[in-house]
């Protein structure tokens, strides 16, 4: 003889859950909303909140890290306009434009060796992708947009023309100045953050006078290794070294001051 056991619970539970299916499809035509977690395991007590919290930092473009080995961050991307000059190597200024570019901004390079950004602008989809190289004086409007930011590198050399297209709203230039020069003065007045890498002594003094730099921070100057950089604000000063990644490596070699 067989028994045949039946479990009277089992409809009333789909039946349950149908009707609970139905309610949720009118609130959320109703425009009410999702429906908030209904199980046990889809919540969390307050006392463990604390276990969701993540590290964020700044956001912005990593330029490398600090003495603490924590990430430096430099805000190219932001809405009031953003000069930076960049006393130092064609290295670290390209390799700022590659990591700019990967956050979705793209880039317009100013310069008068074309031939030393090529390789980028193949890297990246042949100026298809983020990247553009103009000649001197031939940039075009970038239409920045907060959808679309835009940094303009100037390579222009010692004495870098004034630029038709400056500094706005989502739109960064980065001034690269191989050495000190007659125009460094002016473009430092205007500038709101400063890069000096490894320079002469007579130049690191004449900085220490134009940036109020500290008598620690100018000897250090002329001894500062490759991929170093001193960046400088109006308030605070921080020693950066740039780390490549083996991609970056790839394209632009190690890193170095002189080109």
């Amino acid at each position: 003889m067989t028994t045949t056991r039946t479990t009277a619970t089992a409809p009333d539970a789909d039946e349950s859950g149908a009707r609970g299916l139905r309610r949720a499809g009118e609130l959320l035509r109703q425009g009410l909303g999702l429906i908030g977690p209904r199980h046990a395991w889809h919540t969390l007590p307050g006392d463990q909140l604390d276990a969701l919290a993540l590290p964020i930092g700044d956001d912005g473009v990593v330029a490398g890290v600090d003495a603490e080995g924590r990430p430096a961050v430099l805000g190219i991307n932001r809405p009031t306009p953003y000069d930076v000059v960049l006393i130092g190597g064609l290295w670290t200024a390209q390799v700022l434009a590659l990591r700019t570019a990967a956050t979705g901004a793209r880039v317009a390079v100013e310069t008068g060796r074309p031939q030393s950004w090529m390789q980028m602008v193949h890297a990246m989809g042949g100026g298809q992708n983020g990247l553009a190289v103009y000649e001197v004086g031939r940039v075009p409007p970038q239409g920045a947009s907060a959808g679309t930011p835009v940094l303009v590198v100037r390579d222009c050399g010692m004495r870098p023309p004034r630029g038709r297209v400056v500094a706005g709203p989502w739109q960064s230039v980065v001034t690269l100045l191989p050495y000190l020069s007659p125009a460094a003065p002016r473009l430092l007045r205007q500038a709101r953050l400063t890069g000096i890498q490894r320079v002469s002594p007579d130049e690191a003094a004449e900085l220490g006078r134009t940036m109020g730099l500290s008598r620690t921070e100018v000897e250090s100057l002329p001894g500062l290794p490759d991929g170093v950089t001193l960046w400088c604000t109006d308030r605070d000063r921080q020693y950066v070294l740039t780390q490549p990644t083996d991609a970056e490596i790839g394209l632009l070699g190690n890193p170095r001051r002189m080109d």
